[in-house]
């Protein structure tokens, strides 16, 4: 099982051979993309926001440098390592480059083993930090979550701003709350954080029959597993069962959330199939984030049993 999506390449050349050489030879690791000019090199760049981008520097109309030194002028981009690619073969050429913010300086005609070398040992950088990065925007949101839970006097207000928080910190396209409603018949969606592309399309007021069929299929899953503490796409098993309730969102991670021992809420986390699977990290991360809804739930119930008195 894959635990991580394949890493992205863009490469920028004038000469279409020389993309088809690269994308020959990088495309059985890494999912390529390759354009002809320097302008639509940035707008993909912005767009498909690729983990490497391979830069030639001799176009038409916009050099290399001068893409280079949009892209690391630009919030969107700058951030994307670069390695140009080039039939320059002078230290000047090289250090105006590296200057500009490029990583590293490949010579035409290249090596194809020195090319896969260089992509491969940049990429575990870029990997190992993403996770560093990842792992360290996970802690402050649960810190934050837990300043609010100790100040927040509204839990409603809460269950929101939590949502907001974790779809801002999470690489998923929406986030979504669950209630079981209707006496234990149905979920009714009462809360969503959604990426601006989605935007448009409200789950809020959406409902799922909770019926015997996925009763027991929750349950089976749930509770006859040592290992999952929640429903995710990334298990064969799990997808195949799931597939009939997943009409829309394949690529999800379903948390279920449990009030004095019984599951009154699940947490949906959708994102694109990219092709990636969910990490064992994200995994850990979205049952630690229904732990907190519990107490979150937890809580809101006191305060009503407290108007009551």
């Amino acid at each position: 099982m894959k635990t991580e999506r394949q890493n992205t390449i863009l490469i920028i050349d004038d000469e279409p051979a020389n993309i088809v050489s690269l994308r020959h030879m990088l495309s059985s690791d890494y999912t390529i993309y390759g354009v002809t000019d320097g302008m639509s090199g940035i707008t993909a760049a912005k767009l498909q926001k690729p983990d490497l981008i391979l830069l030639d520097i001799i176009m038409p109309e916009m050099d290399g440098y001068e893409v280079l030194a949009r892209l690391k002028s630009a919030k969107e981009t700058q951030d994307i390592p670069v390695i140009i690619i080039t039939k320059l073969d002078n230290e000047e050429s090289e250090e105006k480059g590296l200057i500009l913010g490029a990583v590293d300086y490949i010579q035409k005609p290249f090596s194809s083993l020195v090319v896969k070398l260089r992509v491969q040992n940049l990429l575990k950088i870029v990997n190992r930090n993403r996770i560093i990065n990842e792992q360290r925007s996970q802690q402050e949101l649960l810190k934050s979550i837990s300043r609010r839970f100790t100040t927040e006097s509204n839990s409603s207000a809460m269950l929101s701003d939590t949502l907001d928080f974790i779809g801002e910190i999470m690489d998923v396209s929406q986030v979504l709350l669950y209630i079981i409603e209707d006496e234990g018949s149905a979920f009714t969606c009462r809360s969503e954080w959604k990426a601006p592309e989605f935007e448009e399309i409200s789950f809020i007021g959406n409902q799922i029959d909770y019926d015997e069929t996925i009763k027991k299929t929750i349950n089976d899953l749930l509770f006859n597993n040592e290992k999952d503490l929640c429903l995710h796409s990334s298990n064969p098993y799990y997808k195949g069962i799931m597939k009939p309730f997943r009409k829309n969102k394949h690529n999800y991670i379903t948390a279920p959330v449990f009030f004095m021992g019984k599951m009154c809420a699940v947490l949906d986390f959708s994102r694109a199939d990219d092709g990636r699977d969910w990490t064992e990290n994200e995994l850990t991360f979205t049952v630690l984030i229904a732990c907190v809804f519990s107490r979150l739930f937890e809580r809101d119930a006191m305060e009503r049993q407290f108007d009551i008195l």
